[in-house]
């Protein structure tokens, strides 16, 4: 990250937060404010905006530091780093519904600190331009004129963009999370049935022409079927994409 990176700092103890903050300066980043409070760190992390917050967990007031990062995270999408002395499993599984992009128990190593603080500026920024990505990919889908759908390997909707819903005459509430077969016709889904399992069994493509019978139309449709794949290669959805021949 650049120098002009600000990072607010959350630390009852004046004397680790000024240890800190002159840490932080030295790596080239900006220190907006050190703050003793779970109340303030709410107050100061709306109003100046940082790009990181070092949290402590245990601080003064009414407010802890888990309780200040829920708060926060509905408001604005700042990484947070717990630096905090407490390392028992009831704190840290409290901790992780923050989803914290570090957890660091104190006394903890310098290059401990500055790596971490190095690899939520990096993970932050890869999540906001996956967002991004996910969000063009949703303005290309609902505006395709092909129908397009995500079928889980439990054979339930996982997903259906516009098209497919105008010609299913259905809203998405009476399709997502539904079984595939409430939706079709037997015909049209024994069609399917065959595909997917064919797909889940050998995780190759598949590319098929069928008469398809709708509310208020039939019609004849290519669709190219691809299997969507974890890291590890499992198999966990397929998606469709058919094209009125």
């Amino acid at each position: 990250m650049s120098q002009q990176s600000k990072i607010l700092v959350v630390e009852d103890e004046a004397l680790t937060g000024m240890e800190l903050q002159k840490k932080l300066i030295l790596w080239g980043y900006d220190v907006v404010d050190i703050v003793s409070s779970g109340e303030d760190a709410v107050k100061k992390a709306l109003e100046m905006e940082p790009d990181l917050i070092l949290m402590d967990i245990l601080l003064k007031g009414c407010m802890n530091g888990i309780d200040a990062a829920k708060i926060i995270q509905k408001n604005k999408e700042i990484p947070i780093i717990y630096l905090t002395a407490y390392c028992n499993s009831e704190t840290f599984q409290g901790a992780k519904v923050t989803q914290p992009h570090a957890y660091l128990i104190k006394p903890f190593d310098e290059n401990e600190l500055k790596f971490a603080i190095e690899m939520a500026f990096y993970g932050h920024q890869s999540r906001l331009n996956l967002k991004k990505s996910e969000a063009h990919y949703r303005i290309l889908t609902e505006s395709s004129q092909d129908m397009i759908f995500i079928i889980n390997k439990d054979l339930l909707v996982d997903y259906v963009n516009e098209s497919s819903l105008k010609h299913l005459k259905l809203t998405k509430d009476e399709i997502i999370g539904k079984p595939v077969q409430n939706i079709f016709s037997k015909q049209v889904f024994d069609m399917q049935m065959k595909s997917l399992q064919d797909i889940f069994r050998t995780g190759n493509p598949i590319r098929t022409k069928n008469h398809f019978i709708f509310p208020d139309c039939e019609l004849c449709l290519d669709t190219r079927l691809k299997p969507l794949k974890t890291d590890e290669g499992e198999i966990y959805a397929v998606m469709g994409v058919s094209r009125e021949l």
